[in-house]
């Protein structure tokens, strides 16, 4: 056997050792380049950037004034009811707390109105347009109204509410009253009582329940019966009201 022939590929697996390794180290060199490029970008590009504080629970003023000295624009959207926030008051901010953001970009600001919980007024004993000038001052509306007859309240007064005095309701809520249509007057149709007998007219006016006041007139044609009666037949009156007949003699 031939000493030369097995060491000739010593050489070549020499080369492709040094040749594989070298490839290795220019991508290593090439990935460096490119991720410490990435970082040089990015940290160029934060360079303009800021991060937005926080605004909510701050008044107006105040909020406007902090994100303006951090180098952003603040600028109010909207209102909204809070109940933890106090009226006037940043109650949410868009881009949040922590955002990092550009240099003068926009911060929306949403303002608190406040509670939209109301305590319900009291409008017992008023009349109904006293009751809706009330509710619209508190926030409130007039809900549906029933009426009923009462002896201890006026006619229109307000006898009760639902929901009631000082309960918590939410704005805008409606609130429904009775009202009182005053002390109950039945009302009856008076007959036509000329040309009766003064006994027949007295018990129409006793089963009425309407009181007879009797005067007298000469009228030899109608001695005994009714000649006039005011109010005229046909009119209403109150029961235990007052009729005046008009009798012949």
């Amino acid at each position: 056997m031939n000493p030369f022939r097995e060491l000739g590929p010593a050489p070549t697996r020499g080369c492709l050792y040094r040749l594989t390794r070298g490839l290795a180290i220019c991508t290593g060199l090439l990935a460096l380049a490119v991720l410490s490029g990435y970082v040089a970008m990015l940290w160029s590009m934060e360079e303009d950037r800021v991060e937005v504080p926080r605004a909510v629970g701050l008044d107006s003023v105040a909020a406007g004034a902090l994100l303006k000295e951090t180098g952003l624009a603040p600028r109010v959207v909207a209102e909204e009811f809070s109940a933890n926030i106090s009226k006037g008051h940043v109650s949410s901010q868009r881009p949040s707390r922590g955002a990092r953001v550009k240099l003068g970009s926009e911060v929306r600001l949403i303002l608190s109105r406040g509670t939209d919980q109301l305590s319900v007024p009291n409008l017992a004993d008023i009349t109904l347009p006293q009751a809706k000038r009330i509710l619209a001052e508190t926030g409130l509306n007039l809900g549906q109204i029933a009426t009923i007859h009462s002896d201890v309240h006026s006619r229109d007064m307000v006898i009760a509410q639902d929901p009631p005095v000082g309960a918590a309701a939410t704005r805008g809520a409606a609130v429904r009253i009775l009202q009182s249509l005053g002390p109950w007057e039945e009302l009856v149709t008076l007959p036509d009582l000329r040309g009766r007998e003064m006994v027949v007219a007295l018990n129409l006016l006793k089963e009425l329940q309407v009181e007879a006041r009797i005067s007298f007139q000469q009228a030899a044609s109608k001695e005994g019966h009714v000649v006039a009666q005011d109010p005229a037949p046909g009119a209403s009156v109150k029961v235990g009201g007052q009729v005046q007949i008009t009798i012949g003699e």
